[in-house]
């Protein structure tokens, strides 16, 4: 077995488990150098899973077509929270108000992907791997941000973890090429335990001097670089405090656990966690309701939690959800799987309003399901690109598309790696590209980003089924960068095109469809 690949499986194996010996490496980096690469910021994210129903989270009050599909499950407009003159919350997502008005928090709308996926285990890979909808990509997207970053942390770990996953066993986000570059705790209560006594272990014999001793050698060390960080961990639980009560339930002991740690000194830049049950077939009102009170309700105490200890300007918290629900109520009080969905994006630094437009109740995609408006790989390049600071160049590698992003985090960075962005571009691709249409299908409106290796004559064409060309909207010399290009379907039919961008001795091709 190749050593790479073996390293993969040990990883594997180990990070399932629950308990961390504490090691520290002679070796250690310092952590001024982890801090550095991520901008000293952090990314909490918490997954929604189960598919959250998006339609009963921010209810499309004024829109007669959504009480007339859930007539037994639609929140009535007396109940619910209204934040604009169309949109409101869910009744309990009272503890999201104060945040809402301080303008703290983004609501994305309609976030998907093409031919969504309607499993929830399919479904949740394509969110962590970040693949289309027809890979099957064996890494995440995040392993492969870490990997990009700290790319020798099996020979030299850093002083504290890179990452940290609560909640799930599931470890396909952080794994990446060589490994899993990060700790996985699958059980939030044991971990709370475990930040709280001390748990040593340590190898107290050196390996032969043999190839099979070389190999347990490497062994161990895979062993340690995977559970270093017990006495990390211990240390910032000791040192660190909650200032605030978070309420009793599973996803507040995870994000107590988060700003305990980092009140503690503790520098790690992504934190994931987990909260479970959106898969509500039935019995959705009063289940909906308790989600979405715990989930809020802890949100907004650790929030308050890492203002008060001066933290707020440093942490970002995004939701994701492997889907949304169906537009219309199921015969059991519930919704099915569906499509589309909103996502939120918590933080001091965070341009709060709404982002895309109310969900289409009228018009669905094949599955009679919500039209997607963005792609969730938008939310993914947004952060890595606006928040941790990342060039263009090294997000389209880790996403293996590029992807338009959001201008929805605030205090951008003056000194940026990519002295391109000054000019209103994203980098100098490796290849020639063009991305997917993003919302698609779409009215009246799509969006396309194209990139150019060396200057160039690039040519751009769109064709119906037929072979007619029906827009032709780019034939320049473009020198080396990426453009955008909006395309209006003012002049379309309903139906698929083929838009076909010719550039130096490279093809490249994409579809598109018009729904009016």
């Amino acid at each position: 077995m190749k050593r790479r690949q073996f390293l993969k499986n040990s990883l594997a194996i180990g990070l399932g488990s629950t308990l961390i010996p504490r090691w520290i490496h002679p070796l250690l980096a310092q952590s001024e150098a982890l801090r550095a690469k991520a901008q000293n910021r952090i990314l909490v994210i918490l997954n929604l899973g189960g598919g959250n129903d998006g339609l009963n989270t921010i209810i499309p009050y004024e829109d007669d077509a959504y009480y007339n599909l859930r007539p037994n499950i639609a929140i009535p407009q007396n109940e619910l929270l209204p934040i604009t003159n169309t949109l409101g919350f869910h009744p309990a997502m009272s503890f999201f108000m104060d945040i809402w008005n301080r303008g703290n928090m983004a609501i994305i709308q309609n976030v998907g992907y093409d031919n969504q996926n309607l499993s929830h285990f399919r479904s949740t890979d394509i969110w962590r791997s970040a693949s289309d909808f027809n890979e099957n990509v064996t890494t995440g997207w995040v392993g492969r941000y870490l990997e990009s970053q700290y790319s020798d942390y099996i020979e030299n770990p850093p002083e504290e973890p890179i990452a940290l996953q609560q909640g799930s066993t599931d470890g396909l986000l952080m794994t990446g090429d060589t490994g899993v570059p990060g700790v996985i705790i699958d059980d939030p209560s044991i971990f709370y335990a475990l930040v709280n006594e001390t748990y040593e272990s340590e190898y107290n014999n050196d390996p032969p001097e043999t190839a099979g001793g070389d190999e347990l050698g490497f062994v161990r060390q895979i062993d340690n670089n995977s559970f270093a960080y017990a006495g990390v961990i211990q240390a910032a639980a000791e040192a660190g405090q909650n200032t605030v009560e978070y309420p009793n339930n599973s996803v507040g002991l995870q994000l107590s656990i988060v700003a305990k740690l980092l009140s503690g000194g503790m520098y790690t830049p992504i934190f994931l966690t987990h909260q479970y049950g959106y898969d509500t077939h039935a019995n959705q009102p009063n289940n909906h309701q308790n989600l979405l009170s715990a989930m809020s309700r802890s949100i907004a105490t650790f929030l308050q939690d890492i203002e008060n200890q001066g933290m707020k300007d440093r942490v970002l918290l995004l939701t994701t959800s492997e889907f949304g629900r169906r537009p219309f109520e199921n015969g059991s009080t519930g919704t099915d799987h569906g499509a589309a969905a909103p996502q939120f994006l918590f933080g001091s630094k965070v341009n709060g309003g709404i982002y895309g437009s109310n969900p289409n109740m009228t018009e669905f995609d094949n599955n009679e399901n919500l039209l997607h408006e963005f792609d969730f790989r938008q939310l993914y390049a947004t952060i890595l690109s606006e928040w941790f600071d990342l060039p263009y160049s090294d997000i389209e590698n880790i996403l293996f598309h590029s992807f338009e992003t959001f201008p929805i985090i605030d205090n951008r960075f003056p000194l940026n790696s990519d002295p391109s962005r000054k000019e209103g571009l994203m980098g100098i691709p490796k290849d020639y590209t063009l991305s997917n249409a993003y919302p698609n299908p779409f009215n009246p409106v799509t969006r396309l980003t194209y990139g150019v290796k060396k200057n160039s004559l690039v040519d751009i064409r769109v064709f119906d089924m037929k072979g007619r060309e029906v827009l032709h909207p780019v034939h320049d010399i473009k020198p080396a960068g990426y453009y955008r290009l909006s395309l209006n379907s003012q002049s379309l039919a309903s139906g698929n095109y083929s838009v076909v961008m010719k550039a130096g001795s490279t093809l490249r091709k994409t579809k598109i469809t018009v729904v009016k």
